[in-house]
């Protein structure tokens, strides 16, 4: 039984060690960036995934963040003193990682609610907008939240908009994670109008003459930056930013360059003089959407977003490794355990094996990431990552293991224990040689499947190869093209594994 207890401490050990050589090598870079700029940084968050205009990839240099929004981070940040640091994380994890520590401010169009309001601190607004119905062009019977009774509206998951649309009854929501996914589906006919925020409609809806923006004011929202609640020094801060960039109009100037600014935000800021600065972000963004571009200029996109796409695969190919590595040696854990580990050991490995099983790894992943804190375990990203998705597929490797070892002779066993072998002996020197041969192919499956679910780890800050594709994807207009870069790069991570798989299959058969 001390046995099991130190293979389990050294699984545990490993993952700790791993969490303290990452954050002692994030707190390293940081003392770096900070003793180089000799600023304090500012680490803001938000989700660029279809976020025009709010903070999304410039189509020039897919490494910069641009939008309105991040025009306001660097309008702040020159009345706070501080160098700006951007972090990616899903737009329903903004807050969640806020209290976390993982950045000081979530900044994503956030509205202020009263419900938000008791889970996060909130600045005073920064701009006001209206809340805008779209139908397909030639579309009559839709002017009101009203005439959708019995139809199908579609939004984004977790804003207000969905809220609204709750209160409605007879309506049929649909929500989605990005804007494009919500037009595409109104176009096919999958549903019958969106009901977004004015300014996604204004660079998602107006652009595109296949869509109708209803006048009609539906509902109106204001948005704040929000703040963890401990944080209450830089509330204070971001406050004073605020209105100290409102009284000299360069936030006004901000949202001129970008055409949002609107008769909400002149009254919220009290200023009614007319607008003097041309939209030239707005213009500059049309043309990059609705340029056609030839063979050439695509291979010129495809090579400017290589930087983005390598180090997305590299984090896919880190997280899985390590997450392999966990999945051997805790499926191995596992397996003894119930096979050998006596009845109470047995049980409760079996009872483990099946919640795992039986909940999915989406969920295991927030939890790890979101809940565990609250019991005072704070993993950072690449652990929790590594974790949910090692642990996850523990579980299935220990099946696999089982029905391996149980395909063994049960006549070696006994000539094993006749020979005086101790469990943990028979084990690794009768078993799990020959049980090898049953299941290196349903391993290497297993593995390849574990490679395309670290894709899953983007809702945890990371941005692995599927959150760099939807981003590029989203930012080009271009979702073939980066689906086949996107596929090839797994493709290629993959291909060593199932070669080597298919040289230990043939070792082991001879």
């Amino acid at each position: 039984m001390r046995r099991n207890k130190s293979i389990c401490n050294i699984l545990f050990k490993t993952l700790i060690a791993i969490d303290l050589f990452i954050i002692s090598l994030n707190s390293h870079i940081l003392y770096a960036q900070q003793s180089k700029e000799s600023k304090p940084v500012l680490r803001w968050a938000a989700d660029s995934e279809s976020g025009a205009p709010y903070a999304f990839l410039n189509p020039k240099d897919p490494d910069q963040i641009i939008g309105f929004e991040k025009d306001v981070i660097t309008l702040l940040s020159i009345y706070t003193g501080q160098t700006t640091k951007f972090v990616q994380n899903a737009w329903d994890g903004l807050i969640p990682g806020l209290e976390r520590n993982e950045y000081d401010i979530a900044i994503n169009g956030i509205e202020i609610t009263d419900e938000r309001k008791k889970v996060v601190d909130f600045s005073i607004p920064y701009y006001a907008t209206q809340l805008q119905l779209v139908v397909r062009t030639g579309e009559t019977r839709f002017q009101t939240l009203q005439d959708l009774k019995g139809f199908k509206v579609g939004t984004l998951g977790g804003a207000l908009t969905e809220k609204i649309l709750r209160s409605e009854e007879g309506i049929e929501i649909l929500t989605y994670e990005s804007e494009t996914a919500a037009h595409q589906d109104l176009l096919l006919g999958r549903s019958d109008a969106i009901f977004f925020d004015a300014p996604i409609a204004k660079y998602y809806s107006s652009v595109d003459s296949r869509f109708t923006i209803i006048n009609e004011n539906v509902a109106s929202a204001v948005y704040g930056i929000a703040i963890s609640k401990t944080n209450k020094q830089m509330l204070t801060s971001i406050n004073h930013a605020l209105k100290s960039a409102i009284e000299s109009g360069e936030l006004k100037e901000v949202y001129e360059r970008w055409g949002l600014w609107n008769t909400a935000t002149a009254q919220l800021f009290n200023d009614p003089s007319p607008s003097r600065l041309a939209p030239i972000h707005f213009e500059t963004y049309l043309n990059s959407i609705q340029k056609s571009r030839s063979f050439i200029e695509k291979v010129s996109i495809y090579s400017k977003s290589w930087p983005l796409l390598l180090n997305a695969a590299k984090t896919t190919i880190i997280v899985s490794a390590l997450s392999m590595l966990v999945a051997i040696a805790g499926g191995l854990c596992l397996v003894f355990l119930r096979l050998k580990g006596g009845l109470l050991a047995s049980w409760f490995v079996t009872l483990f094996v099946e919640f795992i099983r039986g909940t999915p790894l989406l969920i295991q992943l927030f939890f790890i990431f979101y809940a565990l804190p609250s019991f005072g375990i704070e993993l950072s990203p690449l652990v929790a990552a590594v974790a949910g998705l090692g642990l996850n597929y523990a579980v299935q490797e220990s099946e696999i293991y089982r029905s391996g070892l149980l395909s063994v002779h049960r006549n070696q066993v006994e000539a094993g224990v006749i020979l005086g072998l101790s469990p943990l002996q028979i084990f690794s020197n009768i078993q799990m040689p020959q049980a090898m041969r049953v299941v290196l192919p349903p391993m290497t499956t297993d593995f390849i499947a574990l490679i395309k679910d670290s894709s899953l780890v983007s809702v945890i800050t990371m941005v692995e190869i599927t959150k760099a594709y939807s981003m590029l994807a989203a930012t080009y207009y271009d979702y073939v093209g980066f689906a086949i870069i996107a596929a090839v790069l797994y493709i290629l991570i993959g291909m060593p594994l199932v070669i080597v798989s298919r040289h230990l299959e043939k070792r082991a058969a001879h």
